[in-house]
């Protein structure tokens, strides 16, 4: 992986990077300590090495597992997760199941949050990329852009190792927690692969996509102006009981 990372010296230079990205419409993608990689939550820790077939396997398992329980009390926006594999993958992340999908958001003041929400005494990182880049690039891996979904799924969730397909997606109608985050997602349709290696190949342009790391020291400081300023804090990034409940247990030692 050869992505440009430069390190943000001082609290004027993290706001002067997010006003930046802003303006220039790239996503972005906050972590709050420096893995050096983007690798999806279905491809770690004790899931790392597991086969394909496992995976999907796990994978449907879960979407099935979470449409017998949801359908009896869904949100009206989540209702097209019943019969979407992508969608319900999509609200699964957000609730910290196993996925092949990573989160990003179209505003870089979400992303730094997360690069500084928690582990102090670790430097954060935050990454993105130009929008526009990927519109242009993302259309080149499709016969026809207009079934891009269908040849995505047929590859995703095929039990053998298909076209090597990356894409970032949304869900449109959106519910709480996508809407509050700006959220948007990256995935692909071979497991084991590192976001930001098919990024970078995808664009194949240095200067569209960036690394910077936010200096432990400029964590605490960070997040009181993100909150302050912007709005941006744990109450409103989870608009949902289950995001309180998280909040208000943190009043514990």
């Amino acid at each position: 992986m050869t992505w440009k990372t430069h390190t943000l010296a001082t609290e004027g230079e993290v706001f002067e990077l997010l006003m930046r990205w802003r303006g220039d419409k790239w996503y972005s993608r906050g972590q709050s300590k420096c893995y050096n990689c983007l690798i999806p939550s279905i491809d770690r820790d004790a899931m790392n090495g597991k086969s394909r077939p496992e995976k999907i396997n796990l994978e449907r398992r879960s979407i099935d597992i979470f449409r017998a329980s949801a359908r009896f009390f869904s949100h009206p926006g989540e209702i097209i997760a019943l019969t979407d594999d992508l969608i319900a993958l999509a609200i699964l992340r957000h609730h910290g199941v196993r996925t092949r999908l990573l989160d990003w958001s179209r505003s870089p003041f979400v992303a730094a949050y997360f690069a500084v929400c928690c582990d102090d005494d670790e430097d954060g990182e935050i990454w993105g990329f130009d929008e526009s880049e990927y519109m242009k690039k993302g259309v080149s891996q499709w016969s026809n852009p207009a079934e891009w979904k269908y040849e995505f799924e047929k590859a995703a969730f095929y039990p053998g190792k298909g076209l090597d397909f990356f894409v970032c997606m949304t869900y449109p109608t959106g519910f709480g927690r996508q809407n509050a985050q700006d959220g948007l997602y990256s995935l692909t349709s071979i497991f084991d692969r590192d976001h930001a290696e098919r990024i970078e190949q995808l664009l194949n342009k240095p200067e569209s996509h960036a690394r910077y790391l936010i200096p432990k020291t400029l964590k605490a400081t960070i997040r009181d102006r993100l909150r302050l300023e912007h709005g941006i804090w744990d109450v409103s990034l989870y608009p949902d009981s289950a995001g309180a409940a998280k909040t208000a247990g943190a009043v514990f030692p």
